[in-house]
């Protein structure tokens, strides 16, 4: 008889055992569907801060670039006007900077994001590079003569 009574007894501790390792489960699979919920909405809120950033660096990038045609064609209409020395001097260098802004201006647009850290490199190099052409344009309308 009291063996009986040991092995109900067993019988009944490991079958509550299982029973509350189940509701373990289910809480932990709660969890797990509140944080699939969680990543969900932060990779959507980085995705819209990612293109309200890349909406208003591409509309300042545009707006620089157009401002670097507008004087690299001011420039060649000035050099077509002056001595066939100075046209030699400065128009190769025109047309250099001129290439590198058609560069920029396909850079700009055939960018697509592809996480974070590239889009860090991607203004980083991007901007060096529109400061380089930048900085040219000012070099040759300093130094025309």
């Amino acid at each position: 008889m009291k063996n009986k009574h040991f092995i109900l007894v067993i019988i009944l501790l490991i079958a509550g055992s299982v029973l509350a390792g189940c509701n373990n489960n289910r809480d932990k699979a709660k969890d797990d569907k509140e944080d699939v919920k969680q990543a969900a909405q932060d990779l959507k809120d980085e995705q819209t801060q990612f293109e309200r950033e890349w909406q208003q660096f591409k509309n300042e990038a545009e707006l620089k670039i157009s401002e670097n045609e507008k004087r690299i064609n001011d420039f060649k209409a000035e050099i077509q006007k002056t001595s066939a020395k100075f046209k030699s001097k400065y128009a190769n260098r025109v047309l250099t900077l001129e290439q590198k802004n058609i560069e920029l201006k396909k850079m700009i647009n055939n960018y697509t994001y592809e996480g974070k850290d590239n889009w860090k490199e991607f203004k980083q190099e991007f901007n060096s590079n529109m400061d380089s052409v930048g900085t040219a344009l000012n070099d040759i309308f300093a130094k025309k003569d």
